[in-house]
C-alpha cells in the first residue's frame, strides 16, 4: 500500500498555551515567562512536544527574586556596576579622576584670595561640564560606539593587538549590558576581548534549562528553524519509501524532532532512523545537562505513542558511508549550525564534511534523498570573505540585529541571563581572527558544493510566515536562493536564519 506525505505539521505550541485568531503577541510574554520556573531541572523531549496536554509545562512561576538569588553576579554587576576583578572600568576611572583634578585646579586659580568668590571666567566652564544627556548625545554615542567596533575589527585584522586593546578600553566606557542594543554588543564583546566572558556564562548556566526553554519557545529563531526544515523533509518523502533515515549534524536536546515524529505517525510511517554525527571535541563549553542517551530514551519513547518504531545510534562520519545501505529508505540530511540556541560552536570544516558526505551518498545508485541547511551566523558565506575586517563587519550587523530583535523581551534580568548563554559563545568565536584563517584557507565555500537547489513550496512558506506573524514583532519571512530553495528570518533589515533545501 502506498502512501503519501504531507507537511502537514501541528501548530508550534510546546507549552500548552492556548493560541487565538489574533496569535501570540509580545504584550503576552511576561505572562509567558510566568510559566517557566527557573531551576536546575533537565529539560524533557516532551516539553518539545506539539501534542496537546492538559497540564501546560511549568505550572509553577519563577520571580525576579529567584533570579537574583542565582545570578548575583550578573545582577550586582548590572545594577552596583562592580566587575569581578575590580578592573574591568579602571580606564574611565582615570578619566574621571582627571576631569576632577582639572576642575579642581582651575577652581583654584580662579577664586578671590580675599572673599573666596567664584571668577565669572569659570562659570562657562562649569556650565558645560554640568549639561545633562540629551537624545541626541545617545545617538552621538552610539555613533561613536559603531566607529570604535569597526576600528577594533581593522586592528585585529592586521594583527596589532595593543591598538585593538586600547580599543577595547575605549568601548568598555560606552558599553552597557541594559543599554541599547549596540551599547550590549559593545559589552559583550569587550568581556570576549578581555577573556572574562566566563564569568558571565559561568552565572548564567545556573538558570540554563529556563532560558534554554524561554528563548526557544518566545523568540521565533529555533522554531522557524526547525519547522522549516521538518516541513521540506515531509514533502519530500516519496509514496515507496517505507524507512525514512534522517541524519542529523548536531542532535542537542533532539528538540526539533518531536513534531515530525508525532506527524509521521499520523501518517502511516512505521520506521524511523536517526542517526546523530559524532565531531572530535571543540574549544568552547557546553552547558548542556541532557546527554545522547536521556535523549534517545525520550524521544524511543514519543515516537512509541504514535506507533512509529524508531532507532536512534551515535556514529562518526566515517562509519555513515558504508552504514547507508537499505532499499526504500529515504534519506534526510539536517545541518542546524549556528542558530542563537544551539549549545556547541561548529567549524566550517565540519559543516562542509558533512555536506560533502550528504551530496556523496545521494548521488550513488541505491540511495536518495534530502539535504536541508538551516544557517544562523552566515555560516556557508563565511568563506567568501577576503579579509577579517569584512567578516567582522558583517557578522556586528547580525549581532545588532539579533540584540535588538530580543528588546522586545521586558524582563531584565532574564533576558541578561539568555544573551549571556546563547549570545556571548558565538562573540567568542567571532573575535577569534586566527581561526577564521586557517577556515578560509582550508575550506572551499559551501555554495560551490554542486548540490541541486530543491524549491521550498508555498504551504511552507505560509506556515512559516504565520508562525513568525504569532510573536508580533518586526520579524519577516521570505524566500530567496535558486529557484526559491531558501526561507529567510529577518528581522528590520538583517536576516536571522536561513534555512535552504537541496537534493
Amino acid at each position: 500500500m502506498q502512501m503519501e506525505f504531507h507537511a502537514s505539521l501541528p501548530t508550534y505550541n510546546p507549552i500548552g498555551l492556548p493560541i487565538e485568531d489574533e496569535g501570540f503577541c509580545l504584550a503576552d510574554m511576561d505572562a509567558l515567562v510566568n510559566s517557566f520556573k527557573f531551576s536546575t531541572s533537565s529539560v524533557s523531549i516532551e516539553d518539545f512536544s506539539d501534542i496537546s496536554s492538559s497540564t501546560p509545562y511549568g505550572d509553577e512561576a519563577y520571580s525576579s527574586h529567584f533570579l537574583r538569588t542565582h545570578l548575583p553576579g550578573i545582577l550586582q554587576w548590572v545594577n552596583e556596576g562592580d566587575t569581578p576583578n575590580d578592573q574591568f572600568s579602571l580606564d574611565g576611572v582615570e578619566n574621571y579622576c582627571s576631569e576632577q583634578m582639572f576642575m579642581e585646579d582651575v577652581s583654584c586659580q580662579n577664586l578671590s584670595p580675599t572673599s573666596g568668590e567664584v571668577s565669572m571666567d569659570i562659570i562657562p566652564l562649569v556650565q558645560a561640564y554640568l549639561v545633562l544627556p540629551d537624545e541626541s548625545m545617545e545617538i552621538d554615542n552610539q555613533t561613536s560606539i559603531l566607529h570604535l567596533l569597526k576600528a577594533c575589527g581593522d586592528a585585529m585584522g592586521s594583527k596589532q593587538m595593543v591598538l585593538a586593546q586600547e580599543i577595547t578600553r575605549r568601548l568598555n566606557e560606552k558599553a552597557s549590558p541594559t543599554g541599547k542594543s549596540i551599547e550590549r554588543l559593545a559589552f559583550y564583546l569587550t568581556l570576549s576581548l578581555d577573556k572574562q566572558a566566563n564569568y558571565l556564562m559561568q552565572e548564567a548556566s545556573k538558570n540554563y534549562d529556563a532560558a534554554f526553554s524561554a528563548l526557544y519557545q518566545i523568540f521565533p529563531y529555533g522554531r522557524f528553524a526547525h519547522f522549516t526544515a521538518n516541513s521540506a523533509i515531509l514533502e519530500s518523502i516519496p509514496a515507496y519509501a517505507t524507512v525514512l533515515h534522517i541524519v542529523d549534524f548536531d542532535i542537542g536536546k533532539g528538540i526539533q524532532w518531536p513534531a515530525l515524529i508525532e506527524t509521521l505517525g499520523r501518517q502511516g510511517l512505521r520506521t524511523l532512523r536517526l542517526t546523530t554525527i559524532k565531531w572530535e571535541e571543540e574549544d568552547g563549553s557546553c552547558n548542556a545537562t541532557t546527554s545522547l542517551e536521556e535523549t534517545k530514551k525520550q524521544m524511543c519513547k514519543h515516537a512509541k505513542t504514535f506507533g512509529l518504531r524508531m532507532e536512534v545510534e551515535e556514529m562518526d562520519i566515517e562509519g555513515l558511508m558504508s552504514k547507508v545501505k537499505m532499499d526504500n529508505e529515504w534519506l534526510a540530511f539536517n545541518c542546524m549550525v549556528g542558530l542563537p540556541h544551539m549549545e556547541k560552536q561548529r567549524s566550517v570544516k565540519h559543516v562542509e564534511e558533512f555536506l560533502t558526505t550528504a551530496k556523496a551518498l545521494l548521488r550513488s545508485d541505491t540511495s536518495k534523498g534530502i539535504i536541508t541547511l538551516g544557517d544562523g551566523i552566515g555560516i556557508k558565506k563565511w568563506t567568501d570573505y577576503t579579509s577579517f575586517d569584512s567578516f567582522f563587519e558583517a557578522q556586528l550587523v547580525y549581532f545588532q540585529a539579533l540584540l535588538e530583535s530580543m528588546e522586545q523581551f521586558q524582563f531584565l534580568e532574564a533576558r541578561i541571563a539568555m544573551e549571556c548563554l546563547f549570545v556571548v559563545p558565538h562573540l567568542c568565536s567571532l573575535v577569534n581572527a586566527q581561526q577564521w584563517k586557517e577556515t578560509c584557507s582550508t575550506g572551499c565555500s559551501l555554495t560551490k558544493l554542486g548540490l541541486e537547489p530543491r524549491r521550498m513550496s508555498w504551504e511552507n512558506y505560509l506556515e512559516a510566515e504565520e508562525l513568525v506573524r504569532q510573536a508580533e514583532g518586526s520579524c519577516w519571512v521570505k524566500t530567496e536562493g535558486e529557484n526559491n530553495n531558501e526561507m529567510v528570518l529577518g528581522y528590520m533589515g538583517a536576516p536571522l536564519v536561513r534555512v535552504s533545501s537541496w537534493t
